[in-house]
């Protein structure tokens, strides 16, 4: 019969627009770290649901409420639909191969992508089942009617089979990930380093990097690279890369949720802790900073009282999980006592294209030295970690001397004299020819907080060059306080900058308010979609001598818009 000829090709164009539409959408979802409620909540935001594999099936469905029948043409015209949406199919990109955060086919995400297949074929077969019993018999024009609803909800739920296959498989999940853990901890029992946890809204990253190469000066030191800080990204780590000969073992503990770091510190238990800033970061998924307060002091928790807990003197939140949290060695470190004494002070800092000096003061001895840093959180980063350091027995000027070859990680307020053709993002064509010469690029893409934006602004006045450009999309998941936040920061902005590039949509409406109402003129202040389209355009636009900060990336979560 016709009906079923038409069915059964049906179902299989449905399951061929899954496959590539799917990889799409768990790229998406990994990007969500897995996290369901997020991920949905993105796709009502983003307004994500498909809309071009719909059109075809929406057309055939008014065809089918107008044709009530199977004619020759109802039948050639639900063919063209068809081979419409193969069509779109193809079209669609490759996350894998594409996108800015390229989706990486772990093991989990095979799992979740089968599952979610396999879920989504029993969907079909279901939806297949109850036409066949029970709307066959109404007739070719019940037939087609169910037939074109059937696609249109089948395509559009497609993302919420990814969700509900990584809830069946949670449990899993867990085991699988707690037999990975338990190995390494008998590592770290075994070989014994010293661990030190790092935590805070911010910083974690920077000061990490900065203790490691401070340690690594005196001793073999074990440090997860880049960001991870996640537990099973540790547990990683460990498995594959802790050896023996390790005398310090440095650990960033992230947190998403009150518990996540107390978690992580029954994998790695710290003898010495840092905590750099209770911010309001990371507002949207802990719901208050009352929660982020909460959550960072688990690490505090976990330094026996016999260890080290370094705290960030500047921060009134910090010096109260110092004060709730004794340990026989407390040190405050920071930039100026208003808030009460400091073990730790840097002072008299002045700073260049190629770093900073400055003066430390450190148990009523000062300590000149040099770092090719810049920005008052990455010094405040580098103060943390010599504080640490002495607390562990490190003679400060051993760490004065290893902070002089301190580099910050790569995009976090990164500065590098670059060929203005450079700016340009290679991979995705030519276009019109660059400018000659060079531009002084502040990177500072991994930055997303307000202080580190509000630093960063700083550093970009500060430096000597031409005309001073900012590139940013904004910042995000600062909760009620995002369109605030953001309007601030480019109030400010509009005090330093010759030209301000917005990129994205996220926060485009926040950060052009805040640049007018901060003066800046507004044939100076232009949008663009996407990071690459800004660069390309910088590329032709700057001159030699000009300064280019670039302040926070977003991933294509939150970059523009999303088409589906």
């Amino acid at each position: 019969m016709v009906e079923i000829a038409l069915f059964v090709v049906g179902a299989f164009v449905n399951l061929f627009f899954y496959y590539r539409r799917g990889l799409r959408y768990l790229s998406y979802f990994q990007q969500e770290d897995y996290t369901g409620k997020r991920f949905i909540k993105w796709l009502f935001e983003k307004k994500a649901f498909d809309r071009r594999g719909s059109i075809p099936c929406v057309i055939m469905l008014l065809v089918a409420i107008l044709a009530k029948d199977f004619s020759a043409v109802v039948i050639g015209l639900s063919v063209v639909a068809l081979i419409a949406i193969v069509v779109i199919a193809l079209k669609e990109e490759d996350p894998r191969t594409t996108g800015k955060i390229k989706l990486n086919m772990t093991a989990r995400a095979k799992r979740i992508f089968k599952l979610a297949s396999a879920l989504y074929v029993v969907a079909l077969a279901v939806a297949s089942s109850l036409w066949y019993h029970f709307v066959l018999p109404q007739g070719p024009g019940m037939v087609l009617l169910a037939f074109w609803v059937n696609q249109i909800l089948l395509i559009r739920s497609q993302p919420l089979f990814l969700v509900a296959a990584n809830s069946l498989l949670q449990p899993y999940e867990t085991g699988l990930q707690e037999g990975f853990a338990n190995e390494a901890r008998a590592l770290l029992k075994k070989y014994n380093p010293t661990v030190i946890g790092i935590t805070g809204s911010y910083g974690k990253t920077s000061t990490k990097i900065i203790l490691r190469e401070i340690l690594s000066s005196v001793a073999p030191t074990f440090v997860p690279p880049g960001s991870i800080n996640s537990y099973m990204g540790v547990t990683r780590e460990i498995r594959e890369k802790l050896q023996p000969i390790h005398k310090y073992a440095v650990i960033e503990m992230g947190a998403y949720y009150i518990g996540s770091i107390r978690r992580m510190c029954t994998l790695t238990p710290p003898s010495a802790a840092i905590i750099t800033a209770i911010g309001i970061m990371h507002l949207e998924r802990f719901g208050g900073q009352d929660s982020v307060l909460k959550a960072k002091s688990e690490l505090a928790q976990a330094v026996p009282e016999d260890g080290i807990l370094v705290v960030n003197g500047d921060d009134i939140n910090c010096r109260r999980i110092a004060k709730e949290n004794p340990k026989k060695t407390v040190l405050h470190y920071g930039w100026d006592e208003s808030n009460g004494p400091l073990d730790a002070i840097i002072y008299d800092v002045t700073a260049n294209d190629k770093g900073s000096n400055f003066k430390i003061r450190y148990k009523g001895e000062v300590y000149e030295g040099f770092t090719q840093l810049l920005g008052k959180p990455l010094l405040s980063n580098a103060l943390a970690s010599f504080t640490l350091a002495c607390a562990l027995g490190i003679a400060p000027q051993t760490v004065i001397s290893a902070m002089r070859n301190v580099r910050t990680e790569k995009n976090r307020l990164e500065p590098v004299k670059v060929p203005i053709s450079t700016l340009k993002v290679k991979e995705n064509g030519n276009g019109a020819a660059p400018s000659p010469g060079e531009v002084l690029r502040l990177n500072d893409a991994y930055n997303s907080n307000p202080v580190g934006f509000a630093a960063a602004l700083d550093v970009l006045g500060q430096v000597s060059g031409g005309r001073k450009i900012l590139v940013t999309p904004g910042m995000i998941e600062l909760g009620d306080r995002q369109e605030m936040e953001n309007k601030k920061a480019a109030e400010k902005a509009a005090g330093v900058c010759d030209l301000v590039l917005v990129v994205g949509d996220t926060n485009r409406k926040a950060l052009t308010d805040g640049l007018i109402a901060g003066g800046l003129d507004t044939q100076k202040c232009q949008n663009f979609d996407d990071m690459h389209t800004a660069l390309t355009y910088l590329s032709t636009f700057c001159q030699d001598g000009d300064v280019v900060l670039i302040e926070n990336d977003l991933g294509d979560l939150y970059e523009g818009p999303v088409s589906f």
